[in-house]
């Protein structure tokens, strides 16, 4: 089967996340640190992630074999419940 479009975004966004925490760790790069940080939110944004996702970089979604077939979206991850 061939790679979708979110297929393609979600390996896009990963690899992106993958370089920023490099970058982190070692304090380098400041500039390109700010160019990767920067397509980090556009892909997540297009790709319907909530800010606070985005902020947290809290990206999570569902696989079927090879492809992604869901996205997990703040507002289709139900609540935590309390305790009384």
């Amino acid at each position: 089967m061939r790679r979708t479009k979110l297929d393609r975004q979600w390996e896009d966004l990963m690899s992106l996340c993958g370089k920023e925490k490099e970058f982190l760790a070692a304090r380098s790069h400041p500039k390109l640190m700010r160019l990767v940080s920067r397509e980090i939110e556009k892909i997540a944004s297009a790709m319907g992630f909530s800010t606070g996702q985005i902020e947290r970089r809290e990206f999570r979604a569902e696989r079927d074999g090879d492809h992604i077939v869901r996205l997990i979206l703040d507002d289709s991850v139900p609540p935590a419940r309390s305790k009384p």
